[in-house]
């Protein structure tokens, strides 16, 4: 749920990159933060274990603009697949206002990518968040790579509820701002009262 401070004007967001591990998530948020104009972005954080090789999540905050009197931003992090510590993911999770699942497209990860969505699909749960109510997209990241699996058999098997989705190559920074962009239009959307 979006975070609204009403004596600073401004509207906090919060958008979690899931996926299996090196599918892309941490480089999506580096090429978002180098496409991103100095007053737009606050800083990148990388938080790793340097010890154990592991990362605990990324952080990048990124301002939209003003909507209304109001200034609206995103908090967008990466939550690893396999997190050592449950109350990082439960802390993390708390009031988010959408989600981005990163597919790693190589058919060797094919079976990696549909334990995540059904792990991501259960932390959800978990939290009380139904994945069908939360804007989101579905990134098909490496599609420059070998041994691809087709976008369709992709599509059955990781967004079977007809989301958004964007192709990416986020090494190369190729559909890392769109996914953005699709992102930040359903909150968007999802702020405005019906009616």
């Amino acid at each position: 749920m979006a975070f609204t401070n009403f004596d600073t004007k401004e509207i906090n967001c919060k958008v979690i990159y899931f996926g299996p591990d090196h599918c892309g998530k941490s480089e999506n948020l580096r090429s978002i933060y180098a496409s991103t104009a100095d007053d737009m972005k606050s800083g990148l954080m990388e938080l790793d274990d340097p010890d154990k090789g592991s990362k605990y999540f990324d952080f990048l905050p990124i301002s939209l603009g003003h909507v209304n009197d109001f200034h609206l931003k995103l908090h967008l992090f990466t939550l690893p697949a396999k997190n050592l510590f449950e109350t990082v993911a439960s802390v993390i999770l708390k009031g988010v206002d959408g989600f981005v699942f990163v597919v790693d497209s190589r058919l060797e990860r094919l079976a990696a990518n549909i334990e995540c969505y059904r792990n991501v699909d259960k932390l959800f749960r978990e939290e009380g968040y139904n994945l069908g109510e939360l804007p989101r997209v579905v990134q098909y990241n490496k599609r420059d790579l070998g041994s691809l699996v087709p976008l369709d058999v992709l599509r059955e098997e990781l967004n079977p509820l007809g989301g958004a989705e964007q192709e990416a190559i986020a090494s190369e920074s190729v559909g890392t701002m769109e996914t953005l962009h699709a992102m930040a239009k359903q909150i968007l959307v999802s702020l405005v009262p019906a009616g």
